[in-house]
């Protein structure tokens, strides 16, 4: 079962304000390397490269970093900010929240600040919490995916598919573009086909939902970001619906190690590079443990690439 988030029939009318994306920001330390099988079991896992994280980094300094760029990007101060949501897998302590960490490093007031787990799904999530406080009056909400590998990876060790990153939104009331829809569900599945079976479905109804609410057909898509973590279901559900290649965004050689960062890292790839151009529709899918589901669809706008 997915829920919809409360539909936007009032916002075409005026009633209800549209929250948008103003900025975004990527922060990956720069000691990236190529992956060895014995490093991160590649042959195993798909995963052509991983970052090594230097000395003192924490997913809260990463986060926050990202942050800082999503920020310039929008051209926001600080006391602008009324809300942070971190989505973590691998936060440094459970309390405080990464989200508390990070707030305190950015110098904000005292705003509300949280993580949101949901495996790797957790960013979208994230997002359609963030999306409700700004319709609700919030002058601006950070939405953070962040993930750190050292309390996960050991060089030696066994095959993992864990590196560092961190990617950040920041929401404001809708200006350019907006985020026209936001579905999010779940269940329950405890071995593998099961679990690939109820994403597909649960993915698949909830990508209907949110072009329903959206008002607007596949077709009229002009780029789906999907889940890196799960590149089969992606694979299987674009055959479905006969999405072509070139409005897939699908590449979980670089980003599936991302884990919760890989929504927002994509998106930021896919702006820089050109697949997504302000005034096209983009949907943005995101699945994880759980299973656990999310689908936002979005008309992107003008913003600043924050270096």
């Amino acid at each position: 079962m997915s829920s919809v988030l409360p539909a936007r029939a009032g916002a075409r009318a005026g009633t209800v304000t549209l929250s948008a994306i103003a900025g975004i920001g990527v922060y990956v330390p720069p000691a990236a390397v190529a992956s060895a099988p014995q490093l991160t079991g590649t042959a195993v896992l798909g995963v052509s490269d991983r970052v090594q994280g230097r000395q003192g980094e924490s997913t809260p300094s990463l986060a926050a970093e990202a942050a800082r760029r999503a920020m310039r990007s929008a051209g926001v101060r600080s006391d602008e900010i009324d809300l942070v949501v971190v989505s973590t897998t691998s936060p440094d302590v459970l309390w405080p929240s990464t989200a508390c960490l990070v707030q305190t490093e950015l110098g904000l007031p005292m705003v509300g600040s949280f993580d949101l787990y949901a495996a790797e799904a957790g960013v979208l999530m994230a997002l359609g919490v963030a999306d409700q406080y700004v319709r609700s009056g919030s002058r601006g909400a950070l939405v953070i995916g962040a993930e750190t590998d050292k309390q996960l990876v050991e060089p030696a060790g066994p095959p993992r598919a864990h590196g560092r990153a961190a990617s950040a939104v920041l929401l404001r009331p809708a200006g350019d573009g907006g985020l026209l829809s936001c579905v999010l569900g779940g269940a329950a599945a405890s071995d593998g086909a099961s679990r690939d079976r109820a994403l597909l479905q649960g993915l698949s109804a909830a990508v209907d939902q949110a072009l329903q609410v959206a008002a607007v057909p596949l077709s009229a898509i002009g780029l789906v970001i999907a889940e890196q973590t799960a590149p089969e279901v992606m694979r299987v559900w674009a055959r479905s619906r006969q999405v072509p290649p070139d409005r897939l965004l699908l590449d979980p050689e670089r980003y599936q190690g991302a884990f919760a960062a890989a929504p927002f890292v994509a998106l930021y790839d896919a702006v820089a590079g050109g697949r997504l151009r302000p005034g096209m529709l983009a949907l943005l899918l995101s699945c994880g443990q759980g299973p656990a589901w999310g689908v936002a669809c979005l008309r992107w706008g003008k913003l600043a690439m924050a270096a």
